[in-house]
């Protein structure tokens, strides 16, 4: 499944009336996403592309949040706390290669340093404005100190190829 990552969530809707219930079911069954109920507890799985073409652009784009939910990305503290607990497979998000495969510490470290490479930071002012392209630009921020008010605004949802065809 080269060019494919599994994004497995743990068990969601722990205690939230959500058991069983036919919407979420359907919701992830459209969008692609295994459903498994454990009592009340819904643990999910999808498979994703790594890189998709952009809309716009047709330009093959990486579009994924492998490091993101990747649970090395935790920090020590928190990723110990959760593995002292639960199995790996029952963490609320962690990431796989496309066929359930663990993605190499050596990977995600180096996917983490393209992305330390790209960084640019800017030196933000009051009433300063960010407008960006979500598939060409990955985005995040630094720990900062003081008051910040967030708006955002979306267009053109992209909703991507089918899911169906990723298996």
């Amino acid at each position: 499944m080269a060019g494919r990552i599994e994004v497995a969530r743990g068990d969601a809707f722990p205690d939230a009336g959500a058991a069983h219930d036919p919407a979420v079911e359907a919701y992830c069954r459209e969008a692609g996403i295994e459903t498994e109920w454990r009592g009340d507890r819904l643990r999910t799985r999808q498979v994703r592309r790594a890189v998709s073409q952009h809309p716009k652009t047709a330009e093959m784009v990486w579009f994924n949040h492998v490091t993101f939910f990747h649970v090395s990305t935790l920090g020590p503290s928190v990723r110990n706390a959760l593995l002292g607990g639960l199995e790996e497979e029952e963490l609320p998000n962690n990431t796989y290669y496309g066929d359930g495969t663990p993605i190499e510490a050596s990977i995600l470290e180096e996917l983490r340093e393209a992305y330390r490479s790209e960084t640019i930071s800017n030196a933000w002012q009051e009433g300063d404005i960010l407008a960006l392209d979500n598939m060409l630009v990955a985005h995040g921020r630094n720990p900062y100190v003081g008051r910040r008010k967030i708006l955002v605004a979306m267009a053109e949802p992209w909703l991507g190829p089918a899911t169906t065809s990723l298996r």
